[in-house]
């Protein structure tokens, strides 16, 4: 079993990566497998300052945005996202490139070690996810490649995800709205407190704008930590990645690149709206021509976003929707900013095996004519053949299902994020 197809093994087959039928000890055994990896990894993360980036919407464009600051000041950066579209190496770049298969295997390989040191040493918390084995991965190849700041996206929640086991010097909050409620339950505030997790005393914590609940958390854990509030507005010109609520993001990067400038890490101001603008984000409000979107929206607060950028973008008129969402998502409260402005849904799945049944989904559409596909090739060949010249098509629902959009518009994996 080669180095990647071993890492992924350490995965639920059901639940994704972050998850693994032999882990043990619940949410908390997260930090403790990650941390015991790292260390037994010789701590890659203790020799470069570490940005975390939690919230619901937005993380990923903010963190790449950070990196390319960074890129553009003179600052080697690793940039840790998830989940991957296309390809899994696109969850570990260097100054915006996506590491390479080869690499990626090699650094696999060398993990197998730590892992039988692991169970050894915590025989109770059982195996690791895949996902804590990538973010030791991807640390340990960014202080081997000369990184001075690795830029990490959270996975689920904050106070126990893996990638909370490092000690952030600068923690990131981006929108925060309703998402894996099984794991983080259903109000704001309580979700807010969990993204809350990543703050650390005395350390100054980034936060885009919030609904008040999750803003009124937030302040709380900011207080109980000491740590250094830095709220944030939009920025008032454009950047790379298109809707208006990536200018929030690109606000939250600029505040995270001053906040580690105070650390001594180097900040060029006079560069910051070049860097921002050149930053490519596949998959979130990504547009073809006159008539084609790819946006990976899953949850309330994305779904209105993208509702919103379709209207400011395309005014007056119709979306043919090619839509497929995943089992454990609220698919009344996506459903809603997006039917209004509905045509029609071409109602599909994608091959996940966590994705909703396409059956299942057409069930809760009601006044949109729909139409039920059994992949995605089928539901976007049928779009494009049906669409009418002033209607746009767009494929939404999850990442999964824009990632294959994007493979079969032969597109190729983003090898870079900027030039």
């Amino acid at each position: 079993m080669r180095g990647t197809e071993w890492l992924l093994s350490f995965s639920d087959p059901k639940r994704g990566v972050g998850w693994n039928t032999a882990s043990r000890g619940g949410l908390e055994a997260n930090l403790r497998r990650t941390r015991v990896l790292l260390d037994l990894a010789g701590a890659p993360d203790r020799a470069m300052f570490v940005v975390l980036v939690a919230g619901t919407k937005g993380k990923g464009s903010t963190a790449a945005m950070l990196a390319s600051l960074l890129a553009a000041s003179g600052v080697r950066a690793g940039l840790s996202t998830k989940p991957h579209l296309q390809a899994f190496r696109e969850r570990v770049r260097v100054d915006g490139a996506a590491i390479d298969d080869a690499t990626l295997d090699a650094g696999a390989e060398e993990l197998r070690p730590f892992v039988d040191a692991l169970v050894r040493h915590l025989p109770g918390s059982g195996q690791p996810t895949t996902f804590e084995l990538t973010t030791v991965l991807a640390l340990r190849h960014y202080a081997a490649r000369g990184c001075r700041v690795a830029v990490v996206e959270v996975g689920l929640g904050g106070r126990y995800d893996a990638t909370n086991a490092t000690d952030p010097h600068v923690s990131v909050i981006t929108a925060i709205s309703r998402d894996h409620t099984k794991e983080l339950g259903s109000r704001l505030r309580g979700i807010a407190a969990e993204k809350a997790g990543i703050i650390r005393p005395g350390r100054v914590v980034v936060v885009a704008p919030q609904p008040s609940e999750a803003r009124a958390a937030i302040r709380e854990a900011v207080a109980r930590e000491a740590a250094i509030l830095r709220e944030v507005r939009p920025v008032t010109f454009a950047v790379g990645p298109r809707g208006a609520h990536q200018r929030a993001n690109a606000a939250a990067a600029i505040a995270a690149a001053r906040a580690l400038a105070e650390h001594g890490v180097p900040f060029r101001e006079d560069a910051t709206q070049m860097a921002l603008e050149r930053v490519r984000w596949p998959g979130r409000f990504e547009v073809f021509g006159e008539r084609l979107v790819l946006d990976g929206a899953h949850n309330d607060g994305s779904a209105e976003a993208l509702a919103a950028a379709l209207r400011r973008e395309f005014p007056g008129r119709r979306m043919r929707f090619v839509l497929g969402l995943m089992e454990d998502k609220d698919a009344a409260r996506v459903l809603r900013p997006l039917l209004p402005l509905a045509s029609a849904v071409e109602v599909t799945r994608s091959r996940s095996p966590r994705a909703l049944a396409p059956d299942v989904l057409a069930r809760r559409i009601r006044g949109v004519p729909r139409r039920v596909h059994p992949t995605l090739d089928a539901a976007l060949a049928a779009a494009r053949r049906d669409a009418t010249g002033r209607e746009v098509i767009c494929v939404t629902g999850s990442l999964a299902l824009v990632g294959e959009a994007r493979d079969a518009l032969g597109l190729p994996v983003a090898q870079r994020l900027w030039d």
